[in-house]
């Protein structure tokens, strides 16, 4: 998986790139099929946006999130995009109990 960080108008500091991976474990634990993901950040007129697009084996997110502190904006971010990775993992999982243990429980 890749991730890929860009600036428009702000300087990527490591300070920043270390959060991003940081925080972005967090949703690589609850879903491991992300096969990239790009982040952009910029300011514009003193507010600072913060854009994800994460690519999944058959889907898409985008999000983003804006504020005055961009710290703040990032973590706003990721919370985003874990509930919408959480929301799609539920989706795609087999909601309906086997065949044969329904048989055998009605026996």
């Amino acid at each position: 998986m890749d991730i890929i960080i860009t600036g428009q108008n702000i300087e990527i500091t490591d300070a920043l790139e270390l959060l991003i991976h940081e925080k972005f474990n967090k949703i690589t634990r609850h879903f491991e099929n992300i096969t990239d993901v790009k982040f952009i950040l910029k300011i514009e007129n003193h507010n600072h946006i913060a854009e994800c697009k994460l690519h999944l084996m058959h889907n898409e997110i985008f999000s983003d999130a804006s504020g005055s502190d961009m710290y703040k904006v990032i973590d706003d971010l990721i919370h985003k995009i874990d509930r919408q990775v959480i929301k799609i993992k539920e989706k795609t999982k087999d909601h309906h109990q086997s065949e044969g243990f329904i048989r055998k429980h009605n026996q």
